[in-house]
């Protein structure tokens, strides 16, 4: 992996298809021969290219996001399971078969070892009329998802000030810290967020973090936990970005 993590929620609406690391970062391709079968598979006209995919992280095995482009398509679950099969960090087999029905997704043509079966379930629960894959929600995968997940913004973007940062959480007292870096690893911005839920319970979070750079550089968004016991930081998870200076 190069310098890697995590991207955002998905800015696909799915009128029919029924829409980092414990002590590192992450980092971070479509169209393989996949069907797509359901009453309601398409959204009355193509879909926009940009899609968000969750992978596996090799360093820690858990779930990260990113965003892919994909060709214009009906059948967006269909590609987004292609692309998922196309990626190195990720275990989805090839040439799977979708159907969506009443909210539950079915993928058939291989059996999904349950690091495949996370990412299906994570991918395709992002569209609004899909609840669960082969049985299995989101809370069901739980142990494949890490502490603290970044969906956006994703690795490798560029980003200016006020820097939006989203995603989903499961820490003690759903409380966690963050980092922004320059190229030079200064903090430009420290802070404490609270999800809307944790202990056990994953909950989501959106904030917002000012900075200020004069010119274009390479950083690092870095959210952790600090342990209770000694202090040390753990479920550490480094995003790396552009930073864009203000016009």
């Amino acid at each position: 992996m190069t310098r890697t993590l995590v991207p955002i929620a998905a800015v696909l609406l799915l009128a029919g298809c029924g829409g980092d690391k414990q002590s590192a970062g992450t980092t971070t391709r479509p169209p393989a021969a996949t069907t797509e079968t359901s009453p309601t598979d398409t959204v009355g006209g193509q879909v926009g290219q940009n899609l968000l995919l969750y992978l596996i992280d090799p360093s820690d095995h858990k779930l990260y996001a990113v965003r892919r482009d994909i060709e214009p398509t009906q059948a967006v679950g269909a590609a987004a399971l292609a692309a998922l099969a196309q990626d190195p960090d990720s275990e989805v087999p090839p040439n799977l078969g979708l159907a969506i029905e009443n909210g539950a997704a079915t993928v058939t043509g291989s059996q999904l070892s349950p690091a495949a079966l996370a990412q299906a379930v994570y991918t395709l629960t992002q569209f609004p009329t899909v609840k669960s894959v082969n049985g299995k929600t989101r809370k069901a995968v739980e142990s494949l998802v890490p502490a603290i997940l970044v969906e956006s913004p994703s690795a490798e973007a560029s980003v200016s000030s006020p820097l939006r940062v989203t995603g989903n959480a499961n820490t003690f007292e759903a409380t966690f810290e963050y980092d922004l870096e320059d190229e030079n690893g200064k903090v430009l911005h420290h802070d404490f967020v609270t999800a809307t839920s944790g202990s056990g319970e994953r909950g989501t979070f959106d904030f917002t973090i000012p900075f200020h750079v004069t010119r274009e550089q390479e950083g690092s968004l870095i959210v952790y936990e600090s342990s209770a016991a000694d202090g040390s930081h753990i479920n550490i998870r480094r995003i790396p970005l552009t930073l864009v200076a203000a016009r």
